[in-house]
């Protein structure tokens, strides 16, 4: 038998084209398994600090709050804590959130842009940002708030705007 004859044969050429199709498969079925299975971690990550990122949990109607909806990328409140290159805000509901700054972190008194040490213990902030796996809001833009722009809308205190 000839080798040549044998790798010039349709049923070879089928059996290799087989094959290649069979292991592209493989391939993506196993990129499959690896997205999915950090999705997986991250969901349990976040899971098991949810509480410590979104506050206490409240009467749920079809797992939305009853009250309102949380928004798990922000914070606004006052500074309790700061521990450079994160610090504590405690919020309104009385919930703290530890929000983390980096390089790339706006950080603005009106449109003063400002430095990461110009923020103190009692300061009103705005915080915007997406949470991490530890349960941490990660800063893309914190703003420093007057004292009375943090009362809430049906107070008799006029909000400053900008």
């Amino acid at each position: 038998m000839d080798i040549k004859k044998i790798y010039e044969s349709k049923t070879a050429r089928s059996i290799f084209f087989g094959i290649c199709i069979a292991i592209v498969a493989l391939l993506i079925f196993q990129a499959g398994i690896f997205v999915g299975l950090r999705k997986a971690e991250f969901s349990e990550r976040l899971g098991e600090n949810y509480y410590r990122a979104f506050g206490p949990s409240r009467d749920r109607v079809m797992g939305f709050f009853r009250e309102e909806i949380e928004g798990g990328h922000g914070a606004s409140g006052k500074i309790v804590r700061i521990d450079l290159p994160t610090f504590v805000v405690a919020q309104a509901d009385n919930t703290e959130k530890i929000v983390m700054i980096d390089k790339t972190t706006i950080l603005r008194r009106f449109r003063e842009e400002i430095k990461d040490t110009d923020l103190k213990v009692d300061d009103s902030v705005i915080v915007l940002g997406s949470p991490n796996e530890a349960g941490q809001i990660v800063a893309k833009f914190v703003r420093l708030i007057p004292e009375m722009a943090t009362s809430s809308p049906t107070s008799t205190q006029p909000i400053m705007h900008n």
